[in-house]
């Protein structure tokens, strides 16, 4: 006998507008065309291969510890390899491909049968509560689930007779742990961003100005002087004249910004000319989890997402008092963790934040023991001045009436120990966003590549057909459109992972999603994170609706904390070599992981 014995379903008459989210997109018509190629892409942990099906059979525990068998059948039109590489609770394993079905791969290995009892358990108990779960695909609210479970006295049944059990993918849907989004999400509180051991305001002169969260030592540290001999008043001043300046990327010209030409010439000086990053005029507006952004630990994932720390810019007034700028600077560190159990249990620190008073000494004390993780210097050994920086961006407002917001990128590379524009990832040149049809690379990518793009698989290369793609800085887009793209769920798709759409109609957005503040405020956040054009919060966050752009007639929904509120619960919940190794096999990364 085999396959799943009983499936419990709870309901009740409403629903629970983000109780939970589908944590991998939802079966598209397009998914069983994708075809893998995890050589070319980086690796399974970024693009996983398409799962159909799952079983878990109970086994006798051999000398090595393995006490099942595992059997995943991959969808068709996949180009796999023989074997695929397995890590299941910090342990490797290798799932080989059954002779009699290419499709088919098995293992065996190390499962924690009580744990997974006790997970479907709990999600029986919470039955009552939780009757619906609502799904993402990708970015997408794409509509509501029952909650579901495995009947716990047929899976200890099944588990005693070493009878195989199917793991439909509802069992795994939907968050057993509250997490609080101003807690565990989005730090924006005062009491947080203004913590006087921590931060400094150079508006008001308060705080210490050499504080873990302050931008003098975040980048003092970025730097990494005793490792790179570059002095960190030399690496910000180089990196604001990058700005200041036009610059050249993937070919294509990118002018120079007034508004940080003139940050630079009011930055406070030291007695011999440099910078003097202890007053730097950056004020910090938010400290933010996005383990969302994740690769896959299945596949030996070494990322759990990304850190960041966004700030605003103040300029000192001639009659006292400051003036926001209308422009943000967003650090974005790449979390170095490797492995399912490193990654749950730095999500399950992040989980433990909700538990705590949010702004009193505990709790920032232990924020500041998660953002050391990615954000000190030597953090991340094998990257460019190890440290763990993926980029940093900035968005700025326009210094002219005809001008456009503007979003940038700077990395570190190994050619040198500084910043330099580096291309907005996802985002092609603007000169490819027109309806013209003498313009032909767009529809052409996207039409190629709509199977992938629908299935949250592309990543936009730079050059494409022979042409320069991805453009060196991205401005407010209606969105992304032409009259030859086929298909609208892909043009949306595209759009919706571009940056400048993304922060702007596409998701109804006025281009940033954490606005600059006043000291003593808190930044006031967009709809796309809260949903509050349906009566979210950042403390109780939704999801809202509105018209796709291009065509009014189809409804898109978004709620992005809402979403992250259920992904940080899902993978704190469960453990690596129960339930948490099918969440992971089921995982897709999100297609803007390299991006805003």
């Amino acid at each position: 006998m085999s396959g799943l014995r009983s499936i419990t379903f709870g309901f009740v008459a409403a629903v629970c507008a983000a109780s939970a989210y589908l944590l991998y997109p939802a079966p598209a018509d397009s998914a069983n065309a994708r075809v893998v190629a995890a050589a070319d892409d980086g690796g399974f942990d970024l693009i996983p291969p398409t799962v159909a099906d799952l079983y878990i059979t109970a086994r006798t525990q051999d000398s090595q510890g393995n006490n099942a068998l595992l059997a995943v059948t991959y969808a068709a039109n996949q180009a796999l390899p023989a074997s695929l590489p397995l890590q299941v609770g910090g342990r490797q394993a290798t799932l080989a491909r059954d002779s009699q079905n290419p499709q088919r791969y098995t293992a065996v290995i190390a499962f924690d049968f009580d744990a997974f009892l006790a997970e479907q358990t709990r999600r029986q108990q919470l039955a009552p509560s939780k009757p619906w779960v609502p799904r993402f695909d990708g970015r997408e609210h794409i509509g509501d689930a029952p909650w579901a479970f495995l009947d716990p006295a047929q899976l200890r049944s099944d588990i005693a007779r070493q009878v195989a059990i199917r793991i439909p993918r509802d069992v795994l849907l939907g968050p057993p742990i509250a997490i609080s989004a101003p807690r565990s999400l989005m730090v924006v509180h005062p009491l947080v961003v203004e913590d006087p051991t921590r931060t400094y305001d150079a508006c008001t002169n308060t705080g210490n100005p050499n504080g873990a969260w302050t931008f003098n030592k975040l980048m003092t540290d970025m730097a990494n002087q005793p490792v790179t001999g570059v002095d960190p008043s030399d690496f910000v001043a180089q990196w604001l004249l990058a700005h200041a300046g036009a610059s050249t990327v993937n070919g294509y010209t990118v002018d120079g910004s007034p508004a940080f030409s003139q940050i630079l010439s009011e930055w406070p000086r030291l007695s011999g000319g440099k910078l003097n990053l202890a007053k730097s005029p950056m004020r910090l507006l938010a400290i933010v989890n996005r383990v969302d952004l994740r690769t896959n630990s299945a596949y030996g994932g070494g990322s759990a997402g990304e850190g960041r720390f966004v700030f605003g810019v103040i300029r000192p007034m001639t009659g006292g008092g400051c003036q926001e700028v209308p422009l943000t600077v967003i650090l974005e560190y790449g979390v170095p963790k490797l492995g399912c159990p490193a990654v749950r249990s730095y999500a399950q620190q992040w989980a433990g934040l909700s538990t705590l008073v949010l702004g009193s000494s505990g709790y920032n004390a232990a924020l500041q023991a998660l953002t050391d993780q990615f954000a000190l210097a030597n953090a991340s050994p094998g990257k460019p001045n190890r440290s763990a920086i993926n980029q940093v961006r900035t968005n700025q407002e326009p210094w002219h009436p005809f001008w456009d917001w503007r979003q940038r990128e700077d990395q570190l590379t190994t050619a040198g120990p500084w910043l330099r524009p580096a291309t907005t990832k996802q985002t092609p040149d603007r000169s490819f966003n027109t309806t013209a049809s003498a313009s032909p690379r767009l529809p052409q990518y996207v039409n190629a590549n709509a199977p992938a793009i629908l299935a949250g698989t592309y990543r936009v290369p730079q050059i494409y057909a022979g042409t320069r793609f991805l453009g060196g800085d991205t401005v407010t887009e209606p969105y992304w459109q032409h009259n030859l793209i086929a298909n609208n769920n892909a043009r949306h798709k595209f759009s919706l992972n571009t940056c400048g759409a993304c922060h702007g109609p596409e998701t109804d957005t006025d281009f940033t999603h954490i606005a600059p503040r006043a000291s003593g405020a808190q930044a006031a956040l967009s709809s796309f994170l809260t949903g509050a054009p349906a009566g979210g919060t950042l403390d109780a966050p939704m999801t809202y609706t509105l018209p796709d752009p291009a065509v009014p007639t189809t409804l898109r929904s978004y709620g992005d904390l809402a979403f992250r509120q259920s992904h940080l619960s899902t993978l704190a919940s469960s453990s690596c070599p129960s339930g948490g190794l099918f969440t992971e096999l089921h995982f897709f990364p999100i297609a803007m992981s390299a991006t805003h």
